[in-house]
């Protein structure tokens, strides 16, 4: 059995000249990506923050559609509102901390194959994540979406857990901005 391939961090290393993070708007995952900034800044590496939106469904019930449920257009229209101003919080901080970031915003069925297109339309060298921190036995459980990303993706991901305090400071931010977790 081979060992794990040890990846080293190297200031202005062209390796991580571009580096995804997707976030899906939780507090945690922005925790993430102001951590990701500062890996960015300290690597004078280029961020493309990423949010993909799950694809439309018409809701079919027995009795039909309901009544107010949003159109198509209207959801997109909503989903790209609301999605943007995460981006632009990321893109803002980014601003102010002289690092280079991109934003992406996608509409796909699935957030993992989402995000493997992105890196590579994006031509990323490295996908930063933001990680549940759990206690107990579950640290050994992954959730879903970083389980596969690191199974699938063809590049290094760095999974990072964000303290709670960390956490705290997005959730304040969120609120400060209005933007809802």
């Amino acid at each position: 059995m081979s060992s794990p391939k040890v990846v080293a961090f190297q200031r202005r290393s062209p390796r991580f000249g571009t580096i995804l993070v997707p976030i899906d708007g939780s507090a945690l995952s922005l925790a993430g990506a102001f951590k990701a900034l500062e890996f960015a800044r300290r690597m004078d590496a280029r961020i493309v923050v990423f949010h993909s939106i799950p694809r439309y469904q018409y809701p079919i019930y027995f009795g039909g559609i309901p009544f107010e449920y949003p159109s198509e257009a209207d959801y997109e229209i909503q989903c790209r509102f609301i999605a943007q101003r995460y981006l632009d919080l990321v893109t803002r901080f980014g601003a102010d901390m002289g690092v280079s970031v991109g934003a992406r915003l996608e509409f796909n069925a699935d957030p993992v194959l989402g995000i493997l297109d992105a890196a590579r339309h994006e031509n990323c060298n490295l996908i930063y994540l933001g990680a549940h921190g759990r206690g107990g036995v579950s640290p050994l459980f992954l959730g879903n979406v970083a389980h596969k990303i690191l199974t699938l993706a063809q590049i290094p991901v760095l999974l990072d857990r964000p303290a709670g305090d960390e956490v705290v400071r997005a959730r304040t931010l969120m609120s400060q901005q209005d933007i809802e977790p």
